[in-house]
């Protein structure tokens, strides 16, 4: 099916906060019990670590983090070296950052003013990190993402679970069911999120919906390739593909990038 670029409430300046919290608190709930979902990009991005010499991953777009809290985790089993998480977004989520900071999985920092993914501040280092959030961009905005790291010279990871699929649409509905079971065990307990999503059902509307367009707006690895073809001195190592999630019908979508120069170093 064709790419659509329909809105996501997320992405709407306007949209509240309160409700925004909510919705990244449920995500980053599901995203940190997905071990087994990342654990072979996880060990395709440590080798991209290892071969930059880059210790620390600059999270992008990161919601509640839930997803680079997973990745952090499958990198500190892999290796012993340390590696440090840096979470920003656009809209920053600074209570589920501090739970973050909170997991005892290794230095954990955030920033707390607005990051836009297609023009970040030199100032922030690390090898860049996208979970789940690359099809928020338009092709022009992702063509900026990926340019805005390359003129920098840093490497770049993402990956989606979103695809334009059947498949993956009928999951998020399934997937999306599940705000009613575990809202309750989302900690700390908020009552304005109860409240939004038992009486005044917003969280769980809004999280489908969005759902549903990251599935319609979601890139191919083909366009992925499209992409990277199109920047300019782009002297680049690429790993593009779509891998498997274990015990699922459904697959991730990657892309890893890093300078050939480092790489050779």
């Amino acid at each position: 099916m064709p790419r659509v670029q329909l809105f996501e409430f997320e992405d709407l300046p306007w949209f509240p906060q309160i409700v925004r919290e909510c919705m990244t608190d449920f995500l980053s709930f599901l995203g940190q019990r997905g071990h087994l979902v990342y654990a072979e990009f996880a060990e395709r991005l440590g080798r991209a670590l290892e071969a930059t010499g880059e210790d620390t991953l600059l999270d992008l777009c990161s919601g509640g983090g839930g997803p680079a809290l997973s990745i952090l985790g499958l990198l500190r089993k892999q290796s012993d070296a340390p590696i440090h998480l840096l979470l920003t977004d656009l809209y920053p989520n600074l209570p589920r950052f501090e739970r973050a900071q909170a997991s005892g999985l290794g230095t954990i920092e955030s920033c707390p003013t607005p990051v836009d993914a297609t023009a970040v501040p030199p100032a922030l280092p690390g090898f860049r990190l996208i979970c789940n959030a690359f099809h928020h961009l338009s092709p022009d905005r992702a063509r900026k993402c990926l340019a805005d790291a390359v003129q920098q010279g840093r490497g770049i990871a993402l990956v989606e679970m979103a695809e334009r699929s059947a498949t993956n649409l009928f999951g998020v509905t399934l997937g999306t069911s599940a705000v009613w079971a575990v809202m309750p065990f989302i900690r700390p307990v908020r009552a304005s999120r109860l409240l939004l999503t038992y009486v005044l059902p917003v969280v769980p509307v809004c999280t489908w919906w969005d759902g549903m367009v990251s599935c319609l707006r979601a890139y191919s690895p083909e366009e992925l390739t499209s992409l990277v073809a199109s920047l300019p001195d782009n002297d680049y190592v690429w790993d593009i593909g779509r891998m498997p999630v274990p015990y699922s019908p459904t697959s991730l979508v990657y892309l890893i990038g890093y300078p050939r120069a480092s790489a050779t170093a």
